[in-house]
């Protein structure tokens, strides 16, 4: 489960695009839900300010195992090849999250994709059922108010808690109705059958990235004869039960840490260089958690666990990405300066925002996993393994926010399990040291799909796609020829 610290960098820029399609058309629309008919045409339209790719509309059942009741609405985009003559076929792209759509990414394709995927695929994604353009979830309640932590220290901390995330579920389940308890990655990738279906095209190539790499999994297992290639970057391993999940991202997020303070202490680039970097964080959460900083028009003055969970979304990337400069090891260091001089404001969480974008993550996670976490007793021992395995983030993880869970008024949908997936070209590619989704996860995915190859990328940050020159090559011979690396290790 990719459930973002609550406090990671607001990613603007191409991706406000995906918020401004809310409230635009975006072309005719197609249904799916009849399943054993014929596919019906997408009514394609441009979108808006997207000089080459078209918007489109799909309706989808809620539930899968009932085609013919209640109906939701998936908004997708598509990116023609540039080079038709050549054109390869159609390329699913899943970016990840779980709460990110996918429209934003096509319509800045430029930004994203190589000039080798853009020539020779058409480029298709959606956003989600839940996600942005499509149908949403709405909730009644905010799921983060000032008093809202994940860390409750005591008793009476862990029942507000859990009182507060079963009314938040419950009003969610009011506001949004059945598709609460249908948000699973299952639904998503029988959500992309149809899409392929409307498509009218024999079989799809993948690009998934991140929580991407569990959606485009599920799809190949489910649909083996429709999967032309899988290229999974940054592998997620959804068989692990939810307290292993949890302890194995508590180590890859501090040992991404340990290497970000060694760096920083003598890089130039670092603006805490020539101090023990590690001591400083140490402090400083220290203090924040025994006088919180005020930040003007945040939801509450910044504490420690603020610190330690948006300092997860700034261990992400090591150099500036596609998310900008702030979220890098250099952007990190840069907020940390800065709190350490009073500014917190990087790590604050925003106020007087709809929390639109939780409601969706909270949704979609607590669809995927079971809390083991029942009583302040239990919640006591998890926050002590995060101390013992994690001295300075102290189990600040992306899994962690599985808290938000404890308490939720609907089952999971989609619990932990194996895939099985046969007769799938796939590629796999997973850095060294990724913050979210530990090295060895990739190992045990590799071990769910027959024959896959796995490409090492050596190094730092949460994917390679992005940032590896060597990985982004192999990604794409492999979709366009579907060549296997020469090679198991990228830098």
């Amino acid at each position: 489960m990719r459930m973002r610290p609550l406090s990671r960098p607001v990613r603007g820029g191409f991706l406000a695009a995906t918020v401004a399609l809310v409230a635009l058309p975006l072309g005719g629309a197609a249904s799916a839900a009849g399943g054993g008919g014929g596919p019906s045409a997408l009514d394609w339209a441009p979108c808006p300010d997207a000089a080459v790719a078209e918007c489109a509309t799909l309706h989808v059942p809620v539930d899968w195992h009932d085609r013919h009741g209640e109906q939701i609405d998936l908004a997708v985009a598509r990116r023609p090849a540039d080079d038709p003559d050549h054109r390869v076929g159609t390329l699913f792209y899943n970016p990840g999250g779980p709460g990110d759509g996918g429209i934003g990414y096509v319509m800045a394709a430029e930004e994203i994709f190589s000039p080798t995927l853009r020539a020779r695929f058409d480029i298709v994604a959606m956003d989600p059922r839940g996600v942005g353009a499509s149908t949403p979830v709405r909730c009644g309640l905010p799921v983060l108010t000032p008093e809202t932590t994940l860390w409750p220290r005591t008793e009476e901390q862990f029942d507000a808690l859990v009182a507060h995330n079963r009314a938040v579920g419950e009003s969610c389940l009011e506001e949004t109705g059945a598709l609460l308890g249908h948000l699973d990655t299952v639904s998503v990738a029988r959500d992309h059958e149809a899409l392929r279906r409307a498509l009218d095209v024999e079989e799809v190539s993948w690009l998934g990235i991140s929580y991407g790499t569990q959606v485009g999994a599920n799809y190949a297992e489910l649909f083996p004869d429709r999967t032309r290639a899988l290229a999974l970057d940054a592998a997620l391993e959804h068989s692990l039960p939810e307290v292993v999940q949890v302890a194995d991202e508590m180590r890859a997020a501090e040992d991404s840490f340990n290497r970000f303070a060694q760096w920083c202490g003598t890089s130039d680039t670092c603006a805490l260089r020539g101090q023990d970097v590690a001591a400083v964080f140490d402090q400083l959460v220290a203090a924040a958690d025994a006088d919180p900083i005020p930040v003007e028009g945040a939801l509450h003055a910044v504490r420690g666990e603020d610190i330690r969970t948006g300092t997860i979304g700034r261990l992400t990337f090591k150099e500036p990405s596609i998310y900008g400069p702030d979220v890098s090891w250099a952007g990190l260091s840069r907020a940390l300066a800065a709190a350490l001089a009073g500014d917190a404001s990087a790590f604050a969480v925003p106020g007087g925002e709809p929390q639109t974008g939780l409601f969706a993550q909270a949704g979609i996670g607590c669809m995927e996993y079971v809390p083991q976490v029942g009583t302040y007793e239990e919640m006591r021992q998890r926050i002590q393994l995060g101390k013992q395995t994690a001295p300075h983030l102290q189990g600040a993880s992306e899994t962690w926010q599985v808290n938000l869970c404890i308490g939720w008024p609907l089952e999971a949908a989609n619990p932990p399990r194996l895939l099985d997936v046969t007769g799938v070209p796939t590629l796999i590619v997973h850095a060294t040291y990724d913050p979210s989704v530990p090295y060895k996860w990739a190992h045990s995915l590799a071990a769910q799909i027959a024959g896959s190859h796995l490409l090492t990328r050596e190094g730092d940050g949460h994917t390679s796609y992005y940032t590896s020159v060597c990985a982004r090559e192999a990604v794409d011979a492999f979709l366009v020829d579907l060549t296997v690396p020469d090679r198991e290790v990228c830098d």
